[in-house]
């Protein structure tokens, strides 16, 4: 399991940082090091937008084995080699990682129709092992991927960008990842003590593939702002024929962002800020132009929820994001969508605990963006607080959607908002839309279902609704709080004139 990377680590960890950098301009064949790419001696190192370097051998096309740093502005490329990397930083080193050209880590293989049905047929990808970016240890420096910059792999058990732990700085990334194969990572990181972006793009598709997953403890913010997406299905748009679809086709993906640790400065599912003023090209002081800024958008497609926060390993505290006033610990201002797209697979949006450790969201759960679940024949869960999660309110505001559409078979249930037996949700407050669609007569539709008895008060300003089952049937539920036994409100807010009244369907 990539043991490669982990061998003789700290080799040249221990050499002296030098003043100047070594700039490649030419295409090189053979691996560089920043150890001895300056005749010998360390230095830093720059691949310009002419430079490259292009091996057909495993291990690092550029390794970072002293305290120096590497700038990519060209092109690293490895092609059919296992156990290889674009940048690999060994365990003991610092001095940042930056990525503005390309990194591709891939393999010739193409899946073919082998068959001949018009129905591509084999496995993702056939190679393993194989990396963008990666530290194979403690490392100290941010590691950035920028908006110009591209990160492609393909290969069983691979990784965009693999922080192994721990990582003293902070890692952003506003450029594109793709990774292609079995168990595939787009982003996958240890311990990081700042700030963690993920912006721009990540897509990881195969078996169990995931598109970023924060495993360790986070120091600072988590902010998504781009689109993520893990999914094991071939097709993210069915084909008009699904009857030529193979087994291999509809394998089954993972979430697309897992976090499995604290993180101190809270999760923002984040938006480009409205357009106050007409002389201020970066009003929410981020560093980027918010014309250029992208929107939150966390997809799966198939039976993975699109955004998971558990851990078998340990409880997990999500703090409050900083500097909003809210005191939330998670706010979506984005989107989270999960969809089973194919015929009988069940869809979850965001999931919060259920696997066996607790999970405390400080302050609540502000949602002025979009939860969603879409099942077709199946079950679809938009949001579901499991066992062990707890969190003093949900508040879903005016422009915030909660939406949960499933099948028509019995036993189908569309939920918008599920509280788990050993979960603790005390507040629902919503001026936006809850709302269940069933998808006919014989399924179920719930917007709002507590099996916890934990939830007092449920306040609407907004409209909550359960629809699309059989009229009489009582399978249309708008608020199921029957399971509390200590006393619990329902409360619609007097709306000023002109203004939507509230309703609960």
């Amino acid at each position: 399991m990539r043991h490669f990377l982990l061998a003789s680590t700290c080799c040249f960890a221990l050499a002296g940082v030098a003043s100047a950098e070594t700039s490649i301009t030419d295409k090189r064949t053979s691996a560089v090091r920043t150890s001895t790419v300056k005749a010998g001696a360390a230095d830093d190192i720059k691949i310009t937008s002419t430079g490259s370097v292009e091996l057909t051998t495993g291990g690092g096309a550029v390794t970072l084995d002293t305290n120096n740093k590497v700038t990519n502005e060209g092109t690293i490329a490895v092609s059919n080699a296992n156990n290889a990397a674009g940048i690999l930083a060994l365990a003991g080193t610092s001095g940042g990682i930056v990525s503005s050209g390309k990194i591709t880590v891939d393999e010739t293989y193409a899946a073919t129709d082998t068959d001949n049905d018009g129905d591509i047929d084999g496995p993702f990808a056939v190679g393993s092992d194989r990396y963008g970016i990666i530290t194979a240890g403690a490392y100290s420096g941010d590691v950035t991927v920028t908006s110009a910059g591209t990160i492609s792999v393909e290969g069983n058990d691979s990784y965009g960008i693999k922080l192994t732990g721990p990582l003293t700085g902070a890692l952003r990334h506003d450029g594109t990842t793709t990774v292609l194969g079995d168990r595939a990572i787009g982003i996958e990181t240890g311990n990081v003590s700042g700030n963690v972006r993920l912006a721009g793009s990540v897509t990881a598709q195969g078996v169990n593939a995931i598109g970023a997953a924060f495993n360790g403890n986070i120091g600072g913010t988590l902010t998504i702002q781009g689109t993520i997406i893990g999914t094991g299905y071939r097709y993210a748009t069915p084909p008009s024929d699904v009857s030529k679809l193979d087994a291999d086709d509809l394998l089954q993906g993972g979430p697309g962002v897992v976090i499995g640790g604290n993180v101190a400065g809270g999760i923002i599912l984040a938006v480009p800020p409205k357009d106050a003023s007409s002389t201020d090209n970066d009003e929410d002081k981020d560093g980027i132009e918010d014309s250029k800024e992208g929107s939150a958008i966390v997809r799966s497609y198939g039976a993975a929820p699109a955004m998971r926060i558990a851990s078998a390993t340990q409880d997990i505290t999500i703090g409050a994001v900083p500097g909003t006033g809210s005191g939330y610990g998670l706010i979506i201002d984005g989107g989270i969508a999960g969809n089973g797209l194919y015929s009988g697979i069940a869809s979850r949006g965001l999931e919060v605990g259920g696997m066996g450790r607790s999970v405390d969201i400080v302050g609540g759960i502000g949602i002025a963006g979009t939860v969603s679940a879409t099942a077709n024949g199946a079950s679809a869960t938009a949001l579901r607080l499991s066992d062990g999660a707890s969190t003093p309110v949900i508040q879903v505001g005016s422009t915030g959607k909660i939406e949960a559409s499933g099948g028509n078979a019995i036993g189908n249930i569309a939920t918008g908002i599920l509280v788990s037996d050993g979960a603790v949700l005390p507040g629902i407050r919503n001026a936006g839309s809850i709302k269940a669609t069933a998808g006919g007569e014989n399924g179920t539709a719930a917007a709002i279902l507590d099996l916890s008895g934990t939830v007092s008060l449920v306040e609407n300003s907004g409209a909550i609704s359960a629809t699309g089952a059989k009229a009489d049937s009582g399978r249309n539920v708008a608020i199921d709080i029957s399971e509390n036994t200590t006393g619990a409100i329902i409360r619609q807010t007097a709306v000023a004139a002109g203004v939507t009244a509230p309703s609960i369907t």
